[in-house]
């Protein structure tokens, strides 16, 4: 997708230019979108060839610590099990719909 908005916003930053009157603002908005295109094609480039798979992995454990600690209100149970037996899926399923279950709405009749 980043490609394809390069070669539009390209395309139509050289129909702005080109245009008379010249439309600078359709320019400048282009132009914008160019480069900020650009920045995330970097980044991915970035990420996907020039980083290791060994990097990208921390990267992702330490987004993830920072998010955990940030906002613990939102993590209140944490914990990480190598395959839970049956029992403990059941019990942590029933904790789980305690917490974050919308309660059932009964259907209102006229």
């Amino acid at each position: 997708m980043t490609p394809a908005l390069m070669v539009y916003s390209t395309t139509f930053a050289r129909f702005a230019w080109m245009v008379k009157p010249r439309n600078l603002l359709l320019l400048a908005c282009h132009l914008t979108n160019i480069s900020a295109q650009s920045v995330q094609a970097g980044r991915y480039i970035n990420y996907h060839y020039l980083t290791k798979p060994e990097d990208r992995q921390k990267h992702h454990i330490e987004v993830v610590e920072k998010e955990i600690h940030t906002h613990p209100d939102q993590y209140p149970k944490v914990h990480i099990k190598d395959h839970p037996s049956p029992q403990e899926q059941a019990e942590e399923v029933k904790e789980f719909d305690a917490v974050y279950k919308l309660p059932i709405e009964k259907p209102v009749i006229n």
